[in-house]
């Protein structure tokens, strides 16, 4: 954990600023983030607030071979003092369906994150899934404290049209330079 907290540090201030040489796959992107970092995400602006955006990233540090994920909502709008966090992945916005996913992801203090690759699999097998059905959606829930001042819960909703393409990439991208070293 301790590692990709310091990706994250190093990440975070660049994540929200538009690099140069990204490459799209719909509304996802690809993008160096730094120095053997790159990032594979979708940004969404909140249909109350165009300025707030919220964000989708799988990171590959490049060179400690080190791949996580991270969902960061719009600043200010996650409080949770709870290490573990849980996250319902939904293709439909109003009800579960046995095909989604629940996982329990780490608090990285304004983002949570994840490090364990066969939920990171599942979570890109899940994403590759909802795009060949077709979906425009998916809906990422999940819980703030009680007592936080915020809305209960945390709603986050990306597009999963060009994900697999993109994800391929940034895969064969991160497995490359890996091989590299």
């Amino acid at each position: 954990m301790r590692a990709f907290v310091l990706y994250a540090v190093l990440w975070l201030p660049v994540g929200c600023i538009p690099a140069t040489a990204a490459e799209r796959y719909q509304q996802w992107s690809l993008e160096p983030q730094g120095e053997g970092i790159i990032a594979f995400s979708f940004r969404s602006n909140s249909s109350e607030d165009a300025i707030a955006t919220s964000e989708l990233a799988f990171v590959c540090n490049q060179e400690s071979k080190y791949v996580g994920v991270m969902l960061m909502p719009s600043r200010g709008t996650f409080k949770s003092q709870q290490d573990i966090v849980p996250l319902a992945i939904q293709k439909s916005e109003n009800e579960f369906e046995s095909s989604d996913l629940l996982q329990s992801w780490e608090n990285g203090a304004e983002y949570i994150f994840l490090e364990m690759p066969d939920k990171q699999e599942e979570l890109a097998s899940y994403l590759i899934a909802r795009e060949a059905e077709g979906a425009k959606t998916v809906h990422f829930y999940f819980p703030n404290d009680l007592d936080a001042g915020t809305p209960t819960t945390n709603h986050i909703v990306i597009d999963p049209s060009g994900f697999s393409a993109g994800f391929e990439f940034f895969k064969t991208q991160c497995e490359e330079a890996q091989q590299d070293q």
